[in-house]
């Protein structure tokens, strides 16, 4: 089992909210999934993810999956998406990663992970926990996946399963 989590920190202390979390969780995996993203493109994602971490080894720290291209570019689907808003594409590109890649899972090319989607292992965040950098909150997902590399761990990427990243979803003029 996994726990899933949208995580909120109090007064913006976002480092607090994903250690608390990762202490409270009985289970190995904590899967971080940001307000804004749409897993439910792809309706075997969470099968997905517990096949990810019972195939990824030991040694790894963090597993993501890709996206539409706004965020680290290891995180960017083969083929590129754009920026558009409109959801078919994205159910539509969805299928199609999920169908060229299946449950493929790669080591991740570079070391920023933004962290939309971070499916993180419990017993490897021990050694390296989450730290609130004071330079907003993607500082604080760069710095964890920098210090889980120099401690000698991985990051995986799961090929096949694409989530959009719908930034700024909470400023949408929802219509009553």
């Amino acid at each position: 089992m996994i726990d899933t989590v949208i995580p909120y920190g109090l007064n913006h202390k976002l480092a607090d909210e994903y250690n608390r979390r990762m202490r409270e969780s009985q289970h190995e995996w904590v899967l971080f999934v940001e307000h804004d993203v749409f897993v439910s493109l792809n309706p075997h994602w969470y099968e997905m993810c517990i096949e990810a971490t019972k195939t990824c080894g030991p040694n790894v720290g963090l597993i993501t999956c890709v996206t539409n291209g706004n965020t680290g570019r290891a995180q960017e689907p083969f083929k590129y998406i754009g920026k558009t808003p409109d959801l078919d594409r994205h159910v539509e590109a969805a299928w199609e990663i999920y169908q060229a890649k299946g449950n493929e899972l790669t080591d991740a090319t570079n070391k920023f992970i933004a962290g939309y989607f971070m499916l993180v292992n419990r017993k490897i965040w021990q050694d390296v926990q989450f730290k609130d950098q004071g330079k907003g909150v993607n500082k604080i997902d760069q710095d964890f996946c920098e210090r889980l590399l120099v401690n000698g761990y991985k990051i995986k990427v799961m090929q096949g399963l694409y989530v959009y990243h719908r930034k700024g979803v909470r400023k949408l003029n929802w219509k009553k």
